[in-house]
């Protein structure tokens, strides 16, 4: 298990990334950026877009944890499109990546009944210094990860304007 307070700070960063997305578009003909990858077997993708550039991805799929195939292609397919993977995270150095440390499980008390998140997240940039972040996660009443089999998958891409917006917004001040 990771540090629990760095865990819950990446949480926060990453609630306040998605939720800000619920004022956006739903799915457009406009072109995506190719880091969004939508695997094999994905259901029900919805994809939403902001004006400043940011969009996201989401979807479920039916397999078991730990879900190394889904792991494998997202990752595969992000470095055929010249997508570098991070070790850390893009926003909490220090933090390593799920490419690193692999999945991560945690209490989340915010729902009741209480419920355990297995979670693997992980960033990755490209040459012109966008990032997309992608975090898979299973539910469970819990902590077993025996009858694991729905995933959910947020992909969500950041021009690399945000991304420094972003890491000035959360670096510590002097």
């Amino acid at each position: 298990m990771r540090n629990r307070a760095g865990r819950a700070a990446l949480l926060l960063t990453f609630g306040y990334a998605v939720t800000s997305f619920c004022y956006g578009q739903a799915g457009s003909s406009t072109q995506r950026s190719e880091s969004l990858v939508v695997v094999s077997g994905a259901m029900d993708p919805k994809y939403l877009a902001q004006p400043d550039g940011r969009e996201q991805l989401t979807y479920t799929c039916a397999v078991e944890y730990p879900a190394q195939e889904i792991v494998a292609s997202i990752s595969r397919e992000l470095r055929k499109r010249h997508w570098k993977p991070l070790k850390e995270d893009f926003l909490n150095p220090g933090l390593s990546s799920s490419l690193v440390s692999g999945w991560a499980s945690f209490q989340d008390s915010t729902t009741y009944p209480t419920e355990y998140v297995h979670q693997w997240m992980a960033d990755w940039e490209n040459p012109a210094h966008d990032v997309v972040r992608y975090d898979l996660e299973y539910r469970s009443p819990d902590d077993s990860t025996r009858d694991l089999r729905s995933l959910q998958v947020v992909a969500l891409y950041i021009p690399a304007r945000i991304v420094i917006e972003m890491k000035r917004a959360t670096s510590p001040r002097p």
